[in-house]
């Protein structure tokens, strides 16, 4: 279905239309539906016969495993193909890259976060270039244009970007800015081998098994007999640009996320985000602002999780968690498997509910946290949690957990009243384009204008740029993009498109 392509299209791109919401520039061939009809969910409503057509065709698309798995190797020969490469990279555009890609620039992709607002949906913003540990560039790589260079840039730039929608609604309250910027780190290094050797360093210097790492070795002279001269300079030039970013969090009021990487990654990656934190997340007027993302397919998540907020309380910081699944599941039984050091199981569970297990354990820990204000006052609790989830049930455990311990009351309908200082301090997420009858529920329930408890991660960048992205979301979440998320939403939108032509 897609490739990691080394070429960049020239051809221009037509203004998008998203099945969950419509950008406000049409063209003729967009136009949109006003049925007004009440049963008709807003998503589909606002949404044009044509681009209800192409959501069909992804869906139905991504109900076969077998296409999933073998549609990189069919776009790639296609590619090798002089007139029908540019058919095949055109189909992608048309359907893949319109569905899951909010648009190629932050500022087009402000329009959807707009338009998600409007319906009382939040937004995380996420700059969607991913790295390829063989394909980074080398730690000799400085050119001022260098890719991470370009990348780092652009996560400053989208911050007062985004920051400008939430402006424009005039809401005082820092509670309701509910705004967020994605950022991954193998993205913002000359090489992604770079972070990989810190973190065989800090699990080597690690005083005991699961506390939070820290880059503060960096600043230790002895590092350099463990880690090259060019390495120690990109870690360090990392975290000056990391610093940077967190204050411009800070200032410009916007919510960033740490993502989650491969486990070779993770340490230093946590080492990094646990700066951010322990800096930010003290005194911001969004508290906490900086986020880490924890893996619950991972063993060590519950233990590390009871770590991190240990450290938290001690530093006197707020912990930011976002907790999803993780998507890397084949990779990592692949590297475990073919290392020869290795023994005993995988790091991450074996099968699917065990981890479905671990992600409502560690939901309830959180929420158990959550619940803590030992001083009694609004927003004193030692945690901000984002829930990023497609799994219904884990979204009722989220919901109904939050009423069981007294942070929100629950009306007629299943319908729950959310106070600002909680709903400030609890999200639950979906990819864009993406459950959009999940996103749906979860809105239906949580009652808490101006303070949207549910977000979508909308990913932007250019067809080249996004395509490592949409390999991996196809290939690593067939759990998402191939089970009944995906039944339910192409059952939806036929229903739709039904209604429409043979009403």
């Amino acid at each position: 279905m897609f490739l990691r392509s080394s070429r960049r299209l020239v051809s221009p791109r037509r203004p998008l239309i998203s099945p969950l919401c419509i950008r406000p520039t049409l063209t003729s061939r967009t136009v949109v539906v006003e049925s007004h009809r009440h049963d008709v969910p807003k998503d589909l409503e606002l949404s044009s016969t044509t681009s209800l057509l192409r959501s069909l065709a992804v869906y139905s698309a991504l109900s076969f495993p077998t296409f999933v798995d073998v549609s990189p190797k069919l776009l790639d020969a296609s590619l090798q193909i002089p007139i029908v490469d540019q058919v095949a990279l055109s189909v992608v555009r048309a359907t893949f890259f319109q569905q899951f890609v909010g648009g190629e620039t932050v500022e087009e992709t402000a329009t959807v976060i707009r338009q998600l607002r409007e319906r009382n949906i939040a937004s995380m913003v996420d700059y969607s270039v991913e790295v390829m540990e063989e394909s980074a560039g080398g730690i000799e790589q400085s050119a001022k244009e260098a890719p991470y260079v370009r990348n780092i840039e652009e996560m400053k730039r989208s911050i007062p970007i985004v920051a400008g929608v939430e402006n424009e609604r005039g809401l005082d309250d820092p509670a309701t800015r509910k705004t967020w910027i994605a950022i991954k780190l193998t993205a913002l290094l000359p090489s992604a081998t770079t972070l990989r050797k810190f973190s065989s360093l800090l699990v080597a210097k690690q005083s005991e098994p699961h506390a939070p790492f820290t880059p503060d070795i960096l600043y230790d002279s002895s590092i350099s007999s463990y880690l090259e001269e060019g390495d120690i300079s990109a870690l360090k030039s990392l975290h000056s640009s990391l610093k940077e970013i967190g204050e411009f969090a800070v200032k410009h009021q916007v919510r960033i996320c740490v993502d989650a990487e491969h486990t070779w990654y993770e340490p230093a990656i946590d080492a990094f985000a646990t700066d951010m934190m322990r800096t930010c997340n003290r005194e911001s007027p969004i508290t906490p602002v900086i986020y880490q993302t924890f893996q619950a397919y991972l063993r060590s998540t519950p233990h590390r999780l009871t770590s991190a907020l240990a450290h938290a309380k001690s530093n006197g910081y707020t912990l930011g968690v976002k907790l999803v699944r993780g998507a890397y599941h084949p990779l990592e039984v692949a590297k475990h498997e073919s290392d020869p050091t290795k023994s005993g199981p995988p790091p991450v569970w074996s099968e699917k509910n065990e981890t479905d297990a671990c992600y409502n354990q560690c939901a309830n820990m959180l929420l158990d946290q959550l619940s803590d204000r030992t001083d009694g006052k609004p927003n004193s609790s030692p945690v901000g949690i984002l829930f990023g989830t497609h799994n219904r049930n884990s979204c009722d455990v989220i919901i109904d957990g939050i009423v069981k311990r007294g942070l929100a009351s629950r009306v007629t309908d299943g319908v729950v009243t959310v106070p600002l200082d909680v709903s400030s301090r609890v999200q639950i997420g979906q990819l864009f384009g993406m459950a959009d009858e999940l996103t749906n529920y979860v809105s239906s329930r949580l009652d808490c204008p101006n303070s949207p408890m549910v977000l979508k991660c909308v990913p932007y960048g250019t067809l080249e740029d996004v395509m490592p992205y949409l390999s991996r979301r196809a290939i690593e979440n067939k759990s998402v993009l191939g089970n009944s998320n995906t039944t339910i939403e192409r059952q939806r939108v036929a229903r739709e498109l039904r209604r429409r032509l043979f009403a």
